[in-house]
């Protein structure tokens, strides 16, 4: 007797499911570049109910709790796991959501840690939703994985990371990076906001005090440093009942702990020049330029003056990290030398036209073929003026900078 086969469908265990997680960090998810698409099923509609007052309409949707970021972006909040996500969870089939919460339940039961936060960014492929997670661990300000991997994306920045004092560096940049991102639960001190601030004011002191330091580069100015301090002691003074800071002071300490712990990951080494002085580069051999025929030739035409221009200008970096500072400051005095040159040839160039009208002088041949080679080399020098300042301009872009000094 045949019989129809019925349909089943398997659960999946939880080390099928964890084979679909993919360990993930904060600057990764790029919680404010995702591309925001409408739904074009639904309509505009412009009608408001008579007398119609109530509050903001609820941003949940089944366990998931939606939070408001200072910044207006929508994130959502699951209590019983204690995760963030900021997919639009609204937007899930009930099968799709259904997996997300299978693959949470299994990765809590791995993780076993009651008091750990996740963050999990479903992404979608062709053989179904894996997972980006990562851990947060507040009481140690750091992020952590439930398994290992190689996090060579993560520290590539640094050409050289060993030591776990080092790489624990970027690790808690990146808890910074999360508080940033998801801020609501977050309990942060006033002694939190001062210890910040302290660091801030050291790195500025260090950087209005030594010329060779790029600590000043922090913040691109030592200006825009002191109003960064200035806005953490504004936040210290807006706290809630339990003297905690306010959600938005939360989410710009965070910010500002993100890059300093940052820029302290890339300028550690374990030696006493960990603070970055210039001549403490440990790149340890020059580098070979490529000469072309057309910068010989310009260096030849200019005498000699773009070979030292870019010694100068490589002398603006420590190991690829560039001192906006310094180039500043180099632009400066370098616009200030072509207004020279550019002045000095246009007066030797009258000087020369006064010459060659003058009867019986600039009629012979001795004067008037110094008189047109000294025409033609200040003409050279006002054009080569003018593509050096768009060279200058072109150099204000720290990307350009970077990109011409580790060429």
């Amino acid at each position: 007797m045949a019989t129809t086969p019925s349909q089943t469908h398997t659960t999946p265990t939880d080390a099928d499911l964890l084979k679909r997680g993919i360990p993930s960090w904060p600057s990764e998810l790029q919680r404010y570049s995702k591309a925001v698409t409408r739904d074009s099923t639904l309509g505009a509609d412009y009608t408001i109910e008579c007398k119609k007052v109530d509050d903001f309409g609820d941003q949940s949707y089944g366990v998931w709790e939606g939070i408001v970021h200072p910044s207006g972006v929508l994130y959502y909040f699951d209590v019983a796991t204690k995760t963030y996500t900021g997919s639009d969870v609204k937007k899930y089939t009930p099968d799709r959501l259904n997996n997300l919460q299978n693959w949470i339940g299994a990765a809590r039961r791995r993780l076993q840690e009651d008091t750990w936060y996740m963050v999990v960014e479903p992404v979608i492929t062709e053989d179904g939703d894996f997972y980006e997670y990562y851990c947060v661990v507040p009481h140690a300000r750091i992020i952590a994985w439930f398994e290992e991997f190689s996090a060579d994306l993560l520290f590539q920045e640094c050409a050289f990371a060993r030591e776990w004092n080092h790489k624990r560096l970027e690790l808690e940049a990146q808890f910074w990076k999360h508080i940033d991102f998801f801020p609501r639960h977050y309990e942060m001190q006033i002694s939190d906001a001062t210890e910040l601030r302290a660091h801030l004011e050291w790195f500025l002191a260090e950087g209005l005090t030594l010329e060779q330091s790029t600590a000043a580069s922090l913040f691109w100015s030592t200006d825009q440093t002191e109003k960064v301090i200035a806005r953490l002691i504004n936040f210290e003074n807006l706290l809630n009942s339990n003297r905690s800071l306010k959600e938005q002071g939360v989410a710009f300490c965070g910010r500002i702990w993100n890059i300093l712990r940052h820029h302290q990951f890339l300028n550690y080494y374990g030696l006493p020049e960990a603070r970055l002085m210039r001549a403490h580069s440990i790149e340890g051999s020059e580098r070979q330029r490529n000469v072309r025929f057309l910068s010989l030739l310009a260096t030849c035409a200019m005498f000699g003056v773009p070979v030292v221009v870019l010694e100068h200008v490589e002398k603006l970096h420590v190991d690829g990290i560039v001192n906006l500072l310094d180039i500043r400051k180099f632009l400066d005095h370098f616009n200030d030398d072509i207004i020279k040159h550019s002045t000095l040839a246009g007066v030797i160039m009258a000087v020369d036209a006064s010459i060659l009208a003058i009867p019986n002088v600039g009629t012979q041949t001795i004067t008037r073929a110094l008189c047109s080679l000294s025409l033609i080399l200040s003409v050279h020098c006002i054009f080569a003026g003018v593509v050096a300042q768009h060279f200058g301009q072109k150099m204000t872009s720290l990307e350009f900078a970077v990109r011409l000094i580790l060429i």
